[in-house]
């Protein structure tokens, strides 16, 4: 050591105006310093014999010399008071220097990562397979370092987050609940168009409801949201799990429509626009009985209808919304004892075919003007009573509103009230007044023409 101190770069640490801070934190093995115990205190006198050979005298000029020696330690100790050092004189990194960031590794000599590999804290504690955490390894002052020095970033990125989820794409066990808690909570907390872009390219993969203690991850083309609770309600019971998780309860930091605004973003589809219906219908030899079309399509119902087109947000033309009634008024309707099949038809990218089926209590055939009902049991209680409203007001309403779908809920909500109400004429005439609705005068003389009577 005492040979090494006249070479041109040997560093010499201690100075007179701040002796306590460079020698109490300081060790002679620290870096190639001046080995005062051989030469003795007199030494520090001969500050300009020894920068005039080169030796660095000013304890502030010694970073770059101190950077350059840190692959020879191996101890957490010195690289902790190196460190110190460096942060304490404000050093910079260049392109000289060493790149790399030493960490204590079990009970071998630690390791060296590059600083792209780090990240300072990880709230989450996701990542510690795929980062390394400084946090758990330095104090405070030097995870400030880290970052101002090496370039650390603070926490990791929504880069990050997607290789970590590329990683759990290949589990065949899931994942933890908390697991994906975390992990769509950190994207709806961050979530802007370059998050969406990001994910959207991605992941193949998406969480998907499977009722078991792991969280299974599956194609997004083969997971969907369940916006259609029947639909949900039928798929459910088949033996393949089709929609997408959500935490339940739902969390403050994760709210479900949150969610499932971000799965519709990146990709995944609704399961109502996914599904092929096909309405069997009846088999051969179920009894069908045609009843009078005033008996279900009253005037009550059709002046309803005639308000909900002639006023905003539609504002239909007279002449165009007496037409659409008139089909209406003039449709046949078919009433059978039993329910009316449909099919629902689920294609998987695969090549695979989900299939479940259902029953409608009405269905209506455009091609053939027809209203195909069951015959209903008002015996069986609300419940059957509700189940009849929905099912014929979605008929109507499609029947009425087929070339402008956008409308159809609204117009399906206001005749169920109104058929639970059992279409009384007072009863429509106050809910239509309610939601500001109104029928004109053309209007009026055209319900007159098509029954005879006010």
């Amino acid at each position: 050591m005492h040979l090494l101190c006249w070479t041109a770069y040997i560093f010499y640490w201690r100075r007179k105006i701040t002796p306590f801070l460079m020698c109490s934190r300081r060790k002679q093995t620290d870096g190639p310093f001046i080995d005062e115990e051989f030469y003795g205190s007199k030494i520090t006198t001969y500050r300009k014999e020894l920068s005039a050979i080169r030796v660095i005298v000013e304890v502030d000029k010694g970073c770059p010399l101190i950077a350059s020696q840190l692959a020879l330690h191996d101890e957490l100790s010195t690289f902790v008071r190196v460190y110190s050092y460096l942060s304490e004189f404000k050093w910079e990194l260049d392109s000289k220097a060493d790149k790399r960031i030493w960490f204590p590794k079990g009970n071998q000599n630690g390791e060296w990562v590059n600083p792209e590999e780090c990240v300072i804290y990880d709230k989450d504690e996701l990542f510690g397979l795929q980062l390394t955490v400084l946090e758990k390894y330095f104090e405070h002052n030097l995870l400030v370092f880290f970052s101002r020095a090496y370039g650390v970033k603070s926490c990791p990125s929504i880069e990050d987050y997607c290789r970590l989820w590329k990683v759990w794409e290949n589990f065949e066990s899931g994942l933890l609940h908390d697991q994906c808690c975390k992990f769509w909570g950190y994207v709806s907390k961050h979530w802007n168009s370059k998050t969406e872009k990001t994910l959207a390219e991605a992941l193949v993969k998406v969480p998907v409801n499977s009722g078991s203690a792991g969280i299974l991850l599956c194609n997004k083309e083969d997971v969907f949201i369940a916006d259609d609770l029947q639909l949900q309600y039928l798929f459910e019971q088949s033996s393949h799990q089709v929609f997408v998780w959500y935490p339940q309860p739902s969390l403050a930091s994760l709210p479900r429509n949150k969610l499932l605004e971000i799965y519709r973003e990146i990709g995944v589809r609704t399961i109502s626009e996914s599904v092929q219906k096909e309405e069997l219908f009846l088999v051969n030899d179920v009894e069908l009985q045609l009843i009078p079309t005033e008996k279900l399509i009253g005037k009550a119902l059709l002046r309803l209808i005639l308000g909900f087109l002639a006023c905003p947000p539609i504002k239909m033309e007279a002449e165009k919304r007496q037409k659409a009634v008139r089909g209406l008024a003039n449709v046949a309707v078919v009433e059978t004892s039993e329910p009316i099949t449909v099919s629902y038809d689920l294609p998987l990218s695969s090549g695979k075919i989900l299939n479940v089926r259902g029953s409608r209590k009405v269905r209506w055939d455009r091609e053939d003007s027809k209203i195909f009902t069951e015959k209903m049991d008002r015996s069986g209680g609300y419940k059957s009573i509700i189940e009849f409203a929905t099912y014929f007001s979605e008929a109507i309403s499609e029947f009425v509103l087929w070339e402008i779908p956008d409308h159809i809920h609204a117009l399906s909500g206001l005749i169920k009230l109104a058929f639970v109400l059992n279409l009384d004429e007072e009863a429509v005439t106050f809910l239509m007044k309610s939601n500001n609705l109104q029928i004109f005068v053309e209007d009026k003389e055209f319900l007159n023409s098509a029954y005879h009577s006010e």
